[in-house]
């Protein structure tokens, strides 16, 4: 149910950026050669007794992701991922401190990485990921999504995305375009977030993937990961991956770095009509600038040096888009539990009963009440900034299924253990205990 909201959220959300293009196409640009050139080439191909329309079937719009759609600094987001999920795990794993790579990542010396960033993304996920099943690493990037800050801008990962671009993608679904995620960065990484964060569904990412097997482990089948890589999806190697994924030749790209050339030229030397367009980073204050020598990755060089030939966009990030990053309308400081209700989405990383709600609402000051998913709790509430301590809890005595109370025992002990609170900016509450780690994952109801 809580899913099925979400995407309905998302659809009046893309809904209403339809509304405001009809008025004013692509509002966070400025007026310039850039905008111009998305408008025109959008009319051109959609207008029906136009000498270049294309029948829906042929619209199709092809995306990069790190520095394209969101950024890609301090390192790229999935590597932030990785780092993290090593430094959770390592007290665990003392044979890590043997590899290099490993050790490098978790001493911070970010400059060994940073020599070749796919070879230690990929010596990260081994160690980190071999053996998982593709359900347990989709909660473990959800969990990190909901917990994980930018260093430099404070916002959740997937709240960094370029207002534009979003802009962009909602114009030209607008207009009957499929639109496509190929990126170098992993597959099921992105599949996780793309839907709810772009609006682009998990059959539309196209990415880098890792070796999977099948298994049957206590009677239930999973799909288990590997060590490796079975495909790295960048640069030559993106037109390939297009072509195995969609069987048709994009008629736009976009890109922001050398990574991207050959999707570019793929998708704009041999047919028209057809778009390029590549993002420049340009706005060391509102963002980033880079390309001949960027901080991790994203070097621009030969396909900037032939745009002009090409006749691709260069969008000038500092000159040609308005805002960067969309406005909060609240941050977490102007946000308060009081009169609050939430429904349980995870428990310990274990995911919760679907037909069962476990639920929490701060309905009077220093109190709150709630049910187990058997029975019902009440108890004090110690709010102070932050800081959170709930209990004891008083609870009613039914006796359930086997599974229900499994859930209230996670649930009751998780409460019992809560030092803190945060918001992640949507409608989500994330219980933490004292260092940090998520213990419950919860979302908004309304009253």
């Amino acid at each position: 149910m809580i899913g099925s909201v979400r995407r309905l959220a998302a659809v009046i959300g893309l809904l209403a950026v339809s509304a405001v293009a009809d008025a004013q196409p692509l509002p966070s640009w400025n007026d310039g050669p850039a905008k111009q050139a998305i408008v025109d080439f959008v009319a051109k191909v959609t207008t029906e007794d136009s000498p270049d329309f294309l029948a829906p079937q042929d619209r199709i719009a092809v995306f990069d992701n790190d520095g394209t759609l969101w950024p890609e600094n301090p390192l790229p987001f999935q590597l932030m991922f990785a780092l993290d999920e090593l430094r959770r795990l390592a007290p665990d794993h003392p044979q890590w401190k043997q590899n290099p790579v490993i050790q490098a990542a978790l001493d911070g010396d970010v400059a060994v990485l940073k020599k070749d960033l796919k070879k230690s993304l990929s010596e990260i996920l081994k160690e980190t990921h071999a053996g998982t099943t593709v359900d347990e690493f989709d909660q473990r990037v959800r969990d990190w999504l909901s917990t994980a800050r930018h260093p430099r801008f404070d916002r959740p990962y997937n709240g960094l995305t370029y207002l534009p671009m979003q802009e962009v993608l909602a114009y030209l679904r607008e207009h009957g375009f499929r639109t496509y995620i190929v990126s170098g960065g992993g597959k099921d990484f992105m599949r996780v977030w793309a839907e709810d964060t772009y609006g682009i569904p998990p059959e539309q990412v196209i990415g880098s993937m890792g070796p999977l097997q099948f298994e049957i482990r206590d009677g239930v089948p999973v799909l288990a990961r590997q060590a490796g890589i079975d495909f790295i999806d960048d640069k030559e190697g993106k037109p390939v991956a297009i072509h195995r994924s969609i069987g048709r030749r994009p008629v736009a790209a976009f890109g922001n770095s050398d990574g991207d050339l050959a999707m570019l030229q793929w998708t704009t030397m041999t047919r028209s009509p057809s778009f390029g367009l590549i993002v420049h980073h340009t706005d060391p204050e509102r963002e980033y600038a880079y390309d001949r020598d960027p901080a991790s990755s994203g070097k621009l060089v030969t396909a900037l040096e032939q745009s002009e030939q090409q006749g691709w966009v260069v969008v000038d990030m500092k000159r040609d888009w308005k805002t960067v990053f969309e406005t909060t309308a609240a941050s977490d400081g102007d946000m308060s539990l009081d009169a609050t209700n939430w429904i349980a989405e995870d428990i310990g990383g274990r995911g919760v009963v679907d037909i069962a709600q476990s639920t929490l609402s701060f309905d009077q000051p220093n109190h709150v009440t709630g049910n187990t998913a058997v029975n019902r709790f009440s108890g004090p509430a110690k709010i102070d900034g932050r800081s959170l301590q709930l209990g004891p809890l008083a609870t009613t005595r039914r006796a359930g299924p086997p599974a229900l109370m499994d859930q209230e025992n996670r649930f009751l002990k998780a409460l019992s253990a809560v030092r803190s609170y945060r918001f992640d900016g949507q409608r989500k509450l994330l219980l933490l205990d004292e260092q940090g780690q998520v213990l419950v994952k919860l979302a908004q109801l309304d009253r």
